[in-house]
């Protein structure tokens, strides 16, 4: 989750530089048509990717923080700690949303892009500062405590992270092509 809330943000401010024009000269409806694509990604993109890892491997995707997270199966924390799973990745997208609004509104549309290539960087930078924890897969919390994990790149979980981190990346893609085609047209008009 701690690499989730920074891929969220970016994802966010990605949609709102897409249909940065709709979101500049528009009124409210295109605003909340925009707003609502943009939860849309993340609902369909982000929510899906989060909870699967968090059913499946919940001390991975909670970094290893918390020896909670090793008892949630078939436990109420399991439906509490689900919901928290899923507004973390689309609270996120929101936030990154609303303030690529608002930078595009007060004409800031180069600090909005200078905004979340920083975060993409920052998402790399924490990747590499906690490699141990992203690319070591330990069944429970307690199995990470005394190294019982197998390797990120020998185990059948990288294969399933590659595959939902295409899924990701390449819908935000989509999305933004999708976007910045709407855009273009709302301004032709």
């Amino acid at each position: 989750m701690l690499i989730d809330v920074p891929v969220g943000l970016v994802a966010g401010q990605v949609i709102a530089d897409a249909g940065r024009n709709m979101l500049k000269y528009t009124n409210a409806e295109r605003y909340r048509s925009l707003r609502f694509t943009a939860i849309l990604f993340s609902y369909l993109f982000t929510t899906p990717i989060v909870f699967y890892f968090f059913m499946g491997w919940p001390a991975w995707e909670t970094n290893y923080f918390w020896e909670w997270v090793d008892h949630i199966h078939g436990m109420p924390k399991f439906a509490i700690s689900s919901f928290g799973a899923v507004i973390m990745a689309i609270l996120p997208t929101w936030i990154g949303f609303e303030s690529g609004k608002y930078l595009i509104r007060k004409d800031k549309t180069g600090w909005l892009r200078v905004s979340y290539i920083s975060l993409s960087v920052l998402i790399l930078i924490l990747v590499y500062v906690i490699k141990d924890v992203t690319f070591n897969i330990a069944p429970t919390y307690k199995d990470y405590l005394a190294k019982n994990f197998s390797s990120f790149w020998e185990n059948p979980f990288f294969i399933y992270w590659l595959i939902l981190t295409i899924y990701f990346w390449g819908g935000l893609v989509i999305f933004y092509v999708f976007i910045r085609k709407k855009d273009r047209e709302y301004i032709r008009r």
